[in-house]
């Protein structure tokens, strides 16, 4: 009788591991961790809890990923809506397996280019090495890498998460390096559901609503579906610089220490808590006999006390009040989906399948401050008429004509009331499929799909500055009487240049004082007069077509051999234009290009899952699962990626194991980002005595860039006691190498490795250099600076995971309800980014790869009511490995970040209404609204960085319902 089920839930399981892993989507059965897995965890709403195993479209789902032979973490909805999350991927970055990524919590301060954006980081490996997968099938990408805006998917039809870290580029091609993250729908929902959630901080600011609608009917007799949903989400931009938070220390900053060498044994940096710039909104003059003198509002003269220590933009000691962080601590975001399916079943072994969704993000925040100080100070005559007297007069004392002024343009504005300009970044992404997917023989199955995904990005920045405008404005002079401007006063202000140029339109600005600009002066240099504005419009395109099967065609004395094979066929391309003044390289920042331009990949895939034992004293099953892609990509050729596995079941305990070959190849923007060209002088290695010779560098993409290679290896075990049902505990060790890794480097750099100068010869190094006609050395010589294959990437770790449900009348009847505990643990072994030549420490154990991170969640439910305590545990950590004396290194006291916990308590009460479940919830994040720590920092920044949470406490309530 045994041997009897075993082998029905073997059937199933081969037949679901084999599709999943080799077949990019099977519907739900689209991740390889779906392959082999028990349910220690069945459901949250079942109250049996014995361990079980489930099947859902021809796999068996695991809560926890016990029987994957990949580590896997698997999240239904309701474990999700326990803390109800304002978005999946604010639960999903908190699994401590999962880096920071890119999120609006992370991505802070000014305007970016993924601000809004929700971006996953499997192993903190970077979003471009974490696959994103929706139902097994890739996903446009939200900007020129493929990096998937989470927001933009239809997160209310989400049925549960499956997070594989491990390598899977033999299941799903480039990019799965770190790891996948898939989303699976529940595509087969029928009737209405909903909700809405909002949120505020503590400190009253950071509103965010959210709500969502989804409808699911069969028509036609059962044979036909069709599926509806749509999400909204609106968050407030809280602004730093009105209200900044009391952990705030505008002063704390990391310094080179003047005094340090390299052998006197002191730190190379030193901390300080009174450092500020060495400018101000009004200006102050920066040099010469008058320095110290600053401007204040109207003009009037100030006394500016420049410190002891002078590091570029950046002063310690004297006047410190002129450093305010204004920028904002989350973005205005907006983002909304939509999302249509209908299916039919054509025949009772072939089905039709249609889908198409439309989705939007809509980000705004401040652009970075226009600043003139150091090299960039502004020269200023005495005939300037802006000048104050008092200016004039000590000049004639000091017998200067000019000085040099530092100014911060907090003031550049077009728009009243508001601190600095603003910048924002615009996306629309739709998508559509067209499928058939039908059943053959007894355990046959195949499937055929043409995607179509494209996204529209823009970007739009107020109040750039137009360089040759500006500096034509702030050039001021009096009209002379004879010779003067026409129709202007004799003495007014003027520019120089309309002297020679009287319908230029040239506005003069007033430069002394904060606020003293002028607003025409302002729309002029700015082009806001004219309407002109800094824009990129920038168009993706993916097309997928992808036709896969599988089959069990025998069976051993273990059970069904299983096969499958498949043929995908992928197009990715873009398009790039700009504004005007970008593509002439007026603007100070910005100056997009255009360009066009694209890659097609070809890939055949085969699998195979094969029982080599079963039912045997020690083995209850023991399985090898073996994998192979071979890829042909138009612009670097062809590449293989593999994978072999092996489960071995043993009573209560399952051990598993894999070892793969993956790959990132280089995306669009990679290859293809369009190019800014200067002309430059480096050291020419081809020559003796290495002399200067000019060279033209080229930064953006690098068309000879080749895939990134990486080798997986997991291993680890799952204990599922018999004696203890609901109990379920597994330890995984992983190592990730990556090779050939792509990385920015200088063209000085570029051409020490390709000639092997005090550093080891790099063959990608020379693939970036292209000597002009007829030359055997570098002069004149195109660099390409973007990026090479240069570096290698080593992590290593331990994932622990444990799970526990149980009735707690199981331990005594007078208790009532159920307690659900689920542990999970990272722990970092290894953390290395080498550039051969460089001697950069490892990173493993600074506040951005933790040693040691936690996530404990504990439900207790009893009756309508179910209340989670989430426990959330960052390591200790330091700032930076660099030795103490090194020239970057820092001082011991300051060199530490000491361990965080962040608690949140999540209450859910369900009410029926109409006979019909309404969920009421409540959550409370950051409960004891626990400060960051404080990590100095050599730029501008807050004084802390991700992973600490910047806005404290904060309160979420709503509702859900089903119908």
């Amino acid at each position: 009788m045994y041997r009897s089920g075993r082998f029905k839930v073997l059937r199933s399981r081969l037949l679901a591991g084999v599709a999943v892993v080799a077949a990019p989507a099977w519907g739900l059965a689209a991740s390889p961790a779906l392959a082999a897995q028990s349910a220690g965890q069945v459901a949250s709403d079942s109250s049996d809890s014995e361990v079980g195993e489930v099947v859902v479209t021809g796999s068996r789902i695991v809560r926890n990923g016990n029987d994957a032979p990949t580590p896997t973490t698997v999240l239904s909805t309701a474990d999700i809506q326990e803390r109800n999350p304002t978005n999946i991927a604010d639960y999903i970055t908190q699994l401590p397996s999962m880096g920071t990524g890119n999120t609006p919590r992370t991505t802070t301060l000014f305007a970016n280019a993924t601000g809004g954006a929700n971006q996953l980081s499997a192993r903190d490996l970077g979003v471009t090495r974490t696959l994103v997968l929706l139902d097994g099938r890739r996903v446009v990408g939200s900007g020129m890498s493929p990096a998937v805006d989470v927001n933009l998917l239809p997160q209310n039809l989400v049925q549960r998460v499956d997070v594989v870290t491990g390598g899977a580029s033999a299941a799903y091609g480039s990019d799965a390096v770190a790891g996948v993250v898939n989303f699976i729908l529940d595509t087969g929902f029928t009737g209405l559901k909903g909700g809405v959630n909002f949120s505020r901080t503590a400190h009253g600011d950071g509103d965010i609503g959210s709500g969502d609608l989804a409808f699911g009917a069969k028509f036609a007799g059962g044979r036909g579906h069709v599926l509806l949903s749509g999400n909204y989400y609106k968050g407030e931009r809280i602004d730093f610089y009105d209200d900044p938070r009391g952990w705030f220390q505008p002063g704390l900053r990391l310094l080179n220490n003047p005094d340090w060498t390299a052998t006197n044994g002191q730190p190379g940096t030193i901390v300080r808590t009174d450092a500020g710039y060495n400018s101000t909104p009004g200006g102050v003059i920066a040099s010469g006999p008058l320095r110290g003198m600053a401007f204040g509002p109207g003009g009037a003269v100030q006394n500016f006390v420049f410190g002891p220590i002078q590091q570029g933009q950046v002063q310690a000691g004297g006047t410190v009040e002129s450093m305010p962080i204004r920028g904002a601590l989350l973005p205005d975001d907006e983002h909304w989906s939509i999302y249509g399916r209908a299916s039919y079943a054509l025949t009772d072994n072939i089905t039709a399948i249609f889908e198409a969704s439309y989705a939007g993000n809509d980000t705004v925040n401040w652009s970075a401050v226009y600043n003139r100080q150091g090299s960039t100070a502004i020269t200023i005559n005495r005939s300037n008429p802006f000048l104050p007297a008092e200016t004039q007069q000590a000049m004639d004392r000091a017998g200067v004509t000019s000085f040099q002024m530092n100014r911060l343009f907090y003031d550049m504005i077009n728009t009243p009331g508001t601190h600095i300009g603003e910048a924002g970044y615009y996306r629309r992404q739709d998508r559509i499929l067209a499928a058939l997917e039908g059943r053959f023989a007894d355990s046959g199955r195949w499937r055929a799909y043409y995607q179509r995904g494209h996204s529209d990005v823009w970007y739009t920045r107020d109040n750039n500055i137009i360089v040759s405008r500006f500096n034509q404005a702030i050039d001021a002079i009096a009209n002379p009487a004879t010779g003067g401007v026409p129709g202007v006063a004799a003495g007014a202000p003027i520019c120089r240049s309309t002297l020679a140029n009287p319908s230029n339109g040239c506005v003069p600005m007033n430069l002394f004082g904060e606020g003293s600009l002028g607003a025409a002066s302002i729309a002029w240099v700015t082009g806001y007069s004219e309407g002109l504005q800094t824009r990129q419009d920038l168009d993706f395109v993916q097309d997928v077509w992808s036709i896969d099967a599988q089959y069990s065609p025998f069976s051993t004395w273990a059970g069904e051999v299983s096969v499958a094979a498949g043929f995908e066929y992928r197009k990715e391309s873009f398009s790039s234009t700009a504004d005007a003044l970008s593509l002439q390289s007026l603007w100070n920042v910005g100056n997009f290009k255009g360009g066009s331009n694209g890659y097609n990949v070809k890939e055949v895939f085969a699998e195979v899952l094969v029982p080599l034992l079963s039912d045997l004293s020690f083995a209850r099953s023991l399985e090898f699962n073996g994998a192979v892609r071979r890829t042909d990509y138009s612009t670097s050729g062809p590449v293989t990626t593999w994978k072999a596995g092996l489960t071995w079941e043993v009573a209560d305990l399952r051990l598993r194991g894999t070892r793969s070959r993956d790959i990132r190849a280089p995306n669009l923007n990679d290859l293809f980002a369009p190019s800014s060209q200067f002309v430059n002088a480096y050291l020419d290695r081809t020559q003796p005595g290495s002399p200067q010779v000019p060279n033209i560098t080229l930064s953006g993409g690098n068309p000879n860039l080749t895939p990134e290679i990486a080798d997986t290896w997991t291993a680890g075990g799952i204990y599922q006691p018999r004696w203890l049902p609901g109990f379920s505990a597994s330890v995984d060790w992983y190592k990730i190498d990556i090779a050939d890794a792509i990385t920015a480097v200088g063209a000085q750099q570029i051409i020490d490795m390709c000639y092997g100068f005090n550093r080891p010869v790099n063959p990608a190094a020379c693939d970036s250099i292209v000597k002009a006609a007829g030359q055997t050395n570098l002069v004149n010589a195109t660099i390409y600076t973007s990026g090479i294959n240069a570096q290698t990437v080593s992590v290593e770790g331990i994932d622990y995971e444990a799970s526990y449900r149980t009735d707690l009348d199981r331990f005594n009847q007078s208790l009532p309800g159920s307690i659900n505990l689920r542990l999970l643990v990272s722990q970092r072994l290894k953390d290395e980014t080498v550039l051969p030549g460089d001697s950069v420490p490892p990173t493993l154990g600074t506040f951005g790869s933790l040693k040691w991170r936690g996530l404990l969640t504990t439900t207790y439910a009893v009756g309508p009511s179910r209340t989670t305590l989430t426990t959330r545990y960052l390591g200790k950590g330091t700032i930076t490995n660099q030795p103490e004396t090194s020239r970057t290194g820092i001082p011991a006291a300051f060199n530490r970040v000491d361990p965080v916990w962040y608690f949140e308590l999540a209450q859910n009460y369900d009410i029926t209404v109409g006979g019909h479940r309404v969920t009421l919830f409540a959550a409370v994040e950051n409960l004891f609204d626990r400060d960051p720590e404080p990590i100095p920092s050599s730029g501008t920044s807050f004084g802390t960085s991700a992973p600490y949470d910047l806005l404290g406490r904060s309160y979420r309530a709503g509702m859900r319902f089903v119908f």
